[in-house]
């Protein structure tokens, strides 16, 4: 059946690209991943739809239709160069990458959002994928068959993220896709190098609002958290504003389950999954 058939909110940590990630600390999240990427082989979609918080726009939506990605990924960790104390630094070898892109779909949601009075842009040149992209991706499309559908984020009103997600779910279905909808990125996103397992009580409190209102079965309910509530997450940038892209793709009160939740860095990495209500 066309449309957004699956979604999952993932990680994006360092920790999920060096020889470090499946040690005893992250082997459930490595381990959650994987089976999140039998699903995605089993269901084999026409393309991933990609939401990832790394791509920023201040003022649009911009859509990747550039025929294929190639490059290579470097840098897992950027903020812990050579500037960084020796036991803050990784000598990551760099991630060769080339996956196909959809620019028959991506033109498609261009057309739609510009229908419906959003600003949308068409980006048909390949930018280099980034890290919240790439990380995930080396799990749920290793060998990069599926095609690719990047999106960025717009930091603007929530409910305009929500719409937008609406309109990426029913372009997608009227061009007769499948796809998975995948937004990168954390639920909290505060830790310290020295001591990376170590949660602070304000974010626990935080995880706990988040990941029960999922639970129980108000993900809606995301959408109307207060600022002071987002605020105290220390949000990497981006924000949920994935997150809303993907409840809107998917519809009215999608199920959400949780494979995998145990922090890689700090607290607040899962891996959330969804499907639209029966």
């Amino acid at each position: 059946m066309a449309g957004v058939e699956l979604a999952f909110m993932v990680p994006q940590a360092w920790a999920m690209g060096t020889e470090e990630r499946d040690t005893t600390r992250n082997r459930r999240t490595s381990v959650a991943l994987r089976q999140a990427a039998d699903e995605v082989a089993r269901i084999s979609p026409d393309l991933l739809v990609f939401a990832s918080p790394q791509w920023k726009s201040p003022s649009r939506y911009r859509i990747g239709g550039a025929p294929r990605y190639e490059g290579t990924m470097t840098g897992l960790l950027p903020h812990a160069g050579a500037d960084q104390p020796p036991s803050h630094r990784r000598d990551d070898s760099p991630v060769p990458y080339d996956i196909p892109g959809d620019p028959e779909m991506a033109a498609h949601l261009l057309e739609a959002g510009e229908a419906a009075g959003l600003p949308v842009q068409l980006e048909t040149r390949p930018e280099a994928l980034d890290r919240s992209t790439m990380l995930p991706i080396m799990y749920l499309n290793p060998e990069g068959r599926i095609p690719l559908l990047p999106l960025s984020i717009n930091e603007g009103p929530r409910a305009q993220s929500r719409e937008w997600g609406e309109i990426i779910g029913r372009a997608i279905s009227s061009a007769g896709r499948r796809a998975i909808f995948i937004a990168s990125g954390t639920h909290a996103d505060r830790f310290d190098f020295d001591s990376p397992d170590t949660g602070q009580p304000e974010e626990e409190k935080w995880d706990k609002h988040f990941m029960d209102r999922l639970l129980k079965g108000e993900p809606d309910a995301l959408a109307s958290l207060s600022n002071e509530e987002v605020t105290l997450a220390q949000l990497e940038a981006g924000g949920l504003h994935g997150l809303y892209m993907l409840l809107g793709a998917l519809g009215t009160f999608p199920v959400a389950s949780v494979p995998g939740y145990k922090g890689i860095v700090g607290i607040g990495s899962s891996i959330i999954r969804f499907e639209p209500a029966r």
